[in-house]
């Protein structure tokens, strides 16, 4: 393919856009294909001459027929940067994207409430109170609307944890897979289909090769057990004569219980006079088939940390709300490289308290954080004279006042 079609096939893949910014990347594209001959085939021939749009005037300072030259970086547009990583399999010139931490500081300083909005937050806000008036909050004149917005970082650590405790069940003969059959695997050695990302939950499997037959020690291998009833005796305090033996008559004379013959006990019905019955952990067979028992749990830790401005505004109130989510990441592990300023040393927090629950039983499979803009938005205003302010914060546009004028007289009590 020849370069001048190669490179109309590029300005085809991208999106239509302003005729500059199509000059600008012509003479990228001209520059980077003039220093890669490799990276084209021309089938034998001589390669063709720069290409060059007749209708689009070349990049300043270059002369007529000359080969362009790359743009300085500051004349390279985000936008073109977007659609050049979109165009199939082409090798782009590297094109530089504004930092992150640009992005986040051009949200903090958004108003993302109306004064119409904020007054008809206030009002809601005001009738949900059965001791404050709506007067105030219909008829208040709004001096000033400040945005406060602020950062909210979320982590959540999916971690996996292994742990065995002997196990046992009864056993009705069969081959026994021992550790004469093969070495018992370590409990990380054990293969364990996980489940979703995320998801808690806990299962319980045998270790294999660590299966052994011992006597049971609930019965010393007699297959029974003492009887809980009668403590072993085979007999109980008779219910009829109460244990006394006597049986009173329709004379008021009293004879022998004719239930336990006057000896105040009877034969206990739980072990029918025996003392003694078939033992419940080795199912009556003096034996137990032993083994030690893996159990995989699987859980989510959530830390969270807010950027506290010291507004006056509790921060305790943003777990009311949600946000503006501007990043999420998820990975193995993630790091706070390209937070907000006010989030990292809070995030590295986090992250350091999730790194301490790693140790010999317990692994970190995955990781996520998002950092949400929680709109934060303070009002002024004015009610009679007298200065007074809320703040409307959230997606749900709650508000929260410290100080609320003309309340009822109930709320003064």
């Amino acid at each position: 393919m020849e370069k001048e079609e190669l490179v109309r096939n590029v300005f085809a893949l991208l999106p239509r856009r302003e005729h500059e910014d199509l000059e600008v990347l012509e003479n990228c594209f001209a520059a980077f294909l003039a220093t890669n001959e490799d990276a084209v085939s021309y089938g034998g021939q001589d390669p063709p001459p720069p290409y060059s749009r007749p209708d689009v005037v070349t990049a300043a300072g270059a002369r007529p027929g000359a080969e362009p030259s790359a743009p300085p970086l500051e004349l390279v547009d985000t936008g073109a940067a977007a659609g050049s990583s979109q165009a199939g399999n082409t090798n782009f010139p590297a094109l530089l994207l504004p930092p992150k931490s640009e992005m986040f500081q051009a949200e903090e300083s958004i108003l993302y409430i109306s004064e119409d909005e904020a007054r008809a937050a206030f009002i809601q806000y005001a009738a949900s109170k059965c001791c404050y008036r709506t007067a105030p909050a219909k008829h208040m004149m709004v001096q000033n609307l400040t945005a406060l917005n602020t950062y909210r970082y979320r982590l959540h650590t999916f971690t996996e944890s292994r742990s065995t405790l002997p196990a046992s069940e009864p056993y009705h003969g069969g081959l026994v897979d021992g550790p004469a059959a093969a070495a018992p695997p370590a409990p990380w050695e054990v293969a364990v289909d996980p489940p979703p990302p995320f998801a808690a939950c806990e299962t319980c499997l045998p270790v294999p090769h660590t299966y052994a037959v011992q006597g049971c020690p609930n019965c010393s291998s007699s297959g029974l057990t003492p009887c809980s009833s009668c403590r072993g005796s085979g007999k109980r305090t008779c219910v009829f004569c109460g244990g006394s033996g006597k049986h009173a008559t329709d004379s008021e004379f009293f004879s022998d219980c004719p239930h336990c013959n006057g000896s105040g006990r009877m034969r206990c019905f739980s072990c029918w006079g025996q003392g003694r019955v078939p033992c419940a952990r080795c199912d009556a067979k003096g034996l137990l088939l032993c083994h030690a028992e893996l159990t995989v749990a699987w859980e989510t830790s959530t830390a969270e940390y807010v950027a506290e401005e010291n507004h006056g505004f509790p921060t305790s109130r943003f777990q009311e709300v949600t946000g503006k989510e501007l990043l999420s990441e998820e990975n193995h592990s993630v790091s706070p490289l390209n937070l907000p300023a006010p989030l990292v040393r809070g995030a590295e927090s986090c992250l350091a308290l999730h790194q301490m629950q790693v140790s010999a039983e317990t692994r970190i499979l995955r990781q996520k954080h998002a950092v949400e803009l929680i709109p934060l938005t303070k009002i002024d205003y004015d009610w009679k004279g007298k200065a007074y302010s809320f703040y409307v914060f959230g997606n749900e546009k709650k508000v929260y006042a410290e100080d609320y004028p003309e309340p009822c007289c109930c709320s003064l009590l």
